[in-house]
């Protein structure tokens, strides 16, 4: 067991967070990610596979079991303040993205990622639920909600609803204010889809075919090493309950 670390819970004995926020236990457990993780992040891209086994034991220490943790608070703060409806599993592939890459479409990129990807959603099927999302990687921290569209249909009849593109664009300009730049991908589409005017109020929004997600980075903060980055991401990822309710609302499961 590493230096700051408590012992863990066994894994028959760790819940997985679906909408109520309840502990086992009084104190939060996450105490932050070790420089030793950190600086293993930075140098995964270098590794075949043989090397990534032969520091698979540092990785599952220093970064994995961090990343379990957080997920455990994170998603207790996330349903208390932003929904009680988010899903937190605290496992890879549940919140945490697999640290290697899928090459398929390029064979001969890193084979493992530099970053660890989270994700609460709030909904069935998980692929196409409104998502929050968090990313650390050794220099950077990003937090993000969108969703993938279920139907490219309902996408359109919210957005080229006047009202609630107007409710939309607020809540992106609140975030905006809050926040800086932010980045919104997704807009594919050169021309405003058919049979919508090209002066629409949501032309914008109408140009979104399969996906919509806001997101930024800021640079990697000193909380990332103590338990303080659970509350830090928490008071970030509040800034975006908004929006995500407004994805609930129009693109969540009906």
């Amino acid at each position: 067991m590493g230096p700051g670390r408590r012992p863990r819970r066994g894994q028959m004995d760790r819940p997985h967070r679906r909408g109520a926020a309840i502990r086992e236990w009084a104190t939060m457990t996450f105490l932050g990610f070790p420089p030793a993780g950190l600086a293993l992040l930075a140098r995964l891209p270098t590794l075949d596979s043989a090397g990534f086994s032969a520091v698979r034991p540092d990785w599952e220490e220093h970064v994995l079991n961090p990343a379990r943790d957080l997920v455990d608070d994170l998603g207790a703060q996330l349903t208390e303040q932003i929904s009680p409806g988010l899903i937190a599993e605290p496992k890879v592939n549940g919140s945490i993205a697999p640290i290697n890459r899928d090459l398929r479409f390029n064979p001969d990129g890193p084979r493992y990622k530099d970053h660890v990807m989270f994700r609460f959603w709030e909904g069935t099927p998980k692929k196409t639920a409104p998502t929050l999302f968090l990313r650390i990687d050794p220099g950077q921290i990003g937090f993000a909600s969108g969703v993938v569209f279920a139907s490219t249909d309902r996408w359109r009849a919210a957005v080229g609803d006047p009202p609630v593109a107007e409710e939309l664009r607020r809540l992106i300009e609140d975030i905006q204010a809050a926040i800086g730049d932010v980045d919104i991908a997704g807009a594919d589409l050169k021309r405003v889809p058919s049979p919508f005017p090209p002066d629409h109020p949501g032309a914008d929004l109408l140009r979104h075919k399969a996906t919509f997600q806001l997101r930024w980075a800021e640079p990697l903060p000193e909380e990332v090493s103590t338990g303080a980055l659970t509350a830090f991401c928490t008071a970030r990822l509040s800034k975006l309950a908004g929006l995500h309710r407004w994805l609930v609302a129009q693109m969540g499961a009906s």
